[in-house]
């Protein structure tokens, strides 16, 4: 465990060990766990984690790009194609 102290201006002095993760400047992104723990990540961190996934489905034809029409057509579906009923 690493202590670090707040000061009275809430600013926090990132222990060496921790500033090759982050730089004066950044921005980051605060969260607290269920157990109440703060968690710090910097912004470019979470941008670079998408990246690594960014375009996974981008070849696949029968996702439509916006994902917006994608979510449609999920929720749309064709449940109902396959069976045979009558209504009133």
């Amino acid at each position: 465990m690493t202590i670090a102290i707040v000061n009275s201006e809430f600013a926090l002095n990132i222990p060496p060990q921790f500033q090759e993760f982050i730089q004066a400047g950044d921005k980051v992104s605060i969260n607290v766990d269920s157990s109440g723990r703060l968690i710090i990540t910097p912004i470019e961190m979470i941008r670079a984690r998408l990246q690594e996934t960014f375009g996974m489905w981008a070849d696949r034809d029968d996702i439509p790009a916006d994902s917006v029409d994608y979510v449609n057509a999920i929720r749309e579906g064709n449940r109902l194609d396959g069976l045979d009923y009558e209504t009133d």
